[in-house]
């Protein structure tokens, strides 16, 4: 997997379990990983005309995984 894939990841994770944890629900984690992937590549789109839906959907993938993480974390504390 490229450098920024495994980024973009690292962030919708992050992100994932950030929010989830601040606000105590994985799915408000998990919509502001979307939320932050979608920007970031519309930002791309106007500043540099370029738009990756590669990066936005791994970036998901990881707000998914960190929405998942914090849901079982809930489940076992």
């Amino acid at each position: 997997m490229a450098t920024d894939k495994k980024l973009h990841f690292a962030a919708g994770l992050l992100i994932s379990v950030l929010v989830s944890f601040a606000l105590h629900n994985p799915l408000y984690g998990l919509s502001a990983a979307a939320f932050a992937g979608a920007m970031k590549e519309l930002r791309d789109w106007c500043v540099y005309r370029g738009f990756d839906e590669k990066d936005m959907v791994v970036t998901w993938l990881g707000g998914l995984l960190g929405c998942l993480i914090m849901e079982a974390a809930a489940w076992i504390f």
